[in-house]
């Protein structure tokens, strides 16, 4: 959606000279009348374009030492004018939040200096610039997105959504319980993320869902709200002590299996052990009542004490296999449970945003998305995709402008800080920072020392310098 500056008058000169040439091959009668239209539409160019100057004419002034924003909630720009002024200039920034709509046509009436929002100007709102004679000019300063994943190392049949489908899935009153319903594997889904006073949950609700203000009643009735951005996190990938837990079950009930037997074994030497003291015992008692030798009534004697001893042992080694067996019980069940919850977060999908997905990409999967109507399919989640506007669950924060309101020195000065300071003002607010290319062309254009870029709603944005593109992120 952009153009640069090229001279209307040039063009309707060189229009009339092509005319005319071409006219020289044809009769007078039709040479007259082409001659007689080149010069009505000159005219009438001419005319419009006196009409347009008398407009920008009539324009109302700006004050000196004041920049005029308006527009949308939720940027980086009300403290980039914090920080501006507290860096030392004496300009005042007003920062007012007047929505998207309203800053369009206030820009394009002259009365404010930039528009502060995550759209670019629509067609409508670059006509009525126009119409007055200001050029549009669009910066961008970070870029923001939500993420929609899945526990990593799972599979649910796929890795790619269309917008369509992610916001019937998350819509309220929304029929979707299996990811079959999506063309998937039949297994069931449930959705989470964060609670309403997330900004992931503003982001999702507006640009997601499409709901202006949005609350929980946006979302089905089973979605489950996390205080924070981990609870929802563990509630997809299983908390990290029950990976531990569930990492162990398998060689925790291979040992309960063998503590098991180990006891079935002890115990059926106890009972052997017992058995043989009541017989040892029984032929003590019947070589006394037999009158048997001495020795051999001695012997008997050894073979119950020898008896007893072998009881007793077998005793405590009964014991020491029943504890045994408890502890690997007790720890078999703790991995069993686990590995329950942990099977049990398959299907579970929740959203993030952008920023806390990187921090644990290695416990997330995340979907690629398409727009149902898009010339590229299955968009990853990427640095590149984001900023670029490219990932269909991103927005871009915009700063538009006019050439006018770019030649007052408050107004460049106050960007040249802003795109100097957007890394930093993005890292602190979680958003994705601009690329060094995409800073360096910005700085360029507001020193002069490249040429301007102006918006054209029939052409493809792009702040993008050039550069050799890296190699996209695969979905594992």
């Amino acid at each position: 959606m952009r153009r640069t500056l090229r001279p209307h008058a040039l063009v309707v000169v060189l229009s009339l000279g092509l005319a005319l040439s071409a006219c020289s091959d044809q009769t007078p009668e039709a040479t007259d009348t082409v001659a007689q239209q080149e010069a009505a539409r000159y005219r009438q160019n001419t005319d419009e374009q006196e009409l347009i100057n008398k407009r920008n004419a009539e324009l109302p002034s700006r004050p000196g030492g004041v920049v005029a924003i308006e527009g949308s909630s939720g940027s980086l720009t009300a403290e980039a004018a914090r920080r501006y002024e507290f860096n030392g200039s004496t300009t005042d920034i007003s920062v007012a939040e007047t929505g998207e709509d309203r800053a369009f046509q206030r820009l394009c009436s002259g009365e404010i200096d930039l528009v502060d929002s995550s759209r670019p100007i629509s067609r409508a709102e670059w006509d009525a610039c126009r119409a007055v004679g200001l050029d549009v000019v669009q910066f961008q300063v970070a870029a923001d997105a939500v993420v929609l994943a899945i526990k990593s190392e799972t599979d649910v049949g796929g890795d790619c959504l269309t917008t369509a489908q992610v916001q019937d899935t998350f819509r309220a009153g929304s029929p979707v319980t299996s990811w079959a319903q999506l063309d998937l594997d039949d297994i069931r889904l449930e959705t989470g993320g964060p609670t309403p006073d997330n900004n992931a949950f503003g982001f999702f609700g507006r640009y997601v869902l499409d709901a202006p203000e949005p609350s929980l009643t946006n979302l089905r009735s089973d979605y489950q709200a996390f205080d924070s951005d981990n609870g929802a996190r563990i509630w997809v990938v299983g908390d990290t002590r029950d990976h531990a837990l569930a990492d162990r079950y398998a060689e925790r009930a291979r040992k309960r299996t063998e503590v098991n037997s180990q006891l079935a074994v002890d115990l059926q030497v106890r009972r052997d052990a017992a058995a043989e003291v009541r017989v040892a015992r029984s032929e003590v008692a019947k070589g006394i009542r037999d009158q048997r030798p001495a020795a051999d009534q001695a012997r008997d004697q050894r073979r119950l004490d020898d008896a007893r001893v072998a009881r007793d042992a077998a005793r405590a080694a009964t014991r020491r296999a029943l504890e045994r067996r408890d502890s690997a019980r007790g720890l078999y069940l703790l991995s069993r449970d686990a590995k329950r919850v942990i099977d049990g977060t398959r299907g579970n999908v929740a959203f993030f945003r952008f920023s806390y997905y990187e921090l644990y990409e290695d416990q997330l999967r995340p979907f690629e998305i398409t727009l149902p109507d898009g010339d590229r399919n299955c968009i990853f989640p990427s640095q590149r995709t984001i900023v670029s506007g490219e990932y269909p669950l991103a927005r871009q924060l915009l700063i538009t402008t006019t050439t006018r309101s770019l030649q007052r020195r408050e107004v460049n000065d106050f960007l040249t800080f802003y795109v100097n300071q957007s890394e930093k003002l993005a890292t602190d607010a979680r958003l994705v920072a601009l690329p060094a290319n995409i800073v360096t062309l910005q700085n360029q254009w507001l020193r002069g020392e490249a040429p301007l870029i102006l918006v054209s709603p029939d052409e493809e944005v792009t702040t993008q310098a050039p550069q050799e593109q890296p190699q996209e992120k695969p979905a594992r």
